[in-house]
């Protein structure tokens, strides 16, 4: 495992993931990337085997920006 390119196809692959409220914690890599092999999510399902904990950890991240609700100002 090694430092991946974090590409706009994973983090939309990933967002579908997410989004489809099938994984219990995104965070959980394996189950992630079962989901992504069922729904031949080819990008995202490479990317899980060759990205090393930490650059998965900034794609989830970066798939879950803008999904918190913050305060209201």
């Amino acid at each position: 495992m090694a430092r991946e390119p974090i590409t706009d196809a994973v983090v939309a692959q990933l967002r579908e993931v997410i989004d489809a409220d099938e994984v219990e914690d995104p965070v959980n890599r394996y189950e992630v990337g079962a989901l992504a092999q069922r729904r031949e999510l080819s990008e995202l399902a490479r990317f899980i085997v060759a990205a090393d904990a930490s650059t998965y950890y900034e794609a989830v991240v970066q798939a879950r920006e803008g999904d918190e609700v913050g305060p209201e100002t």
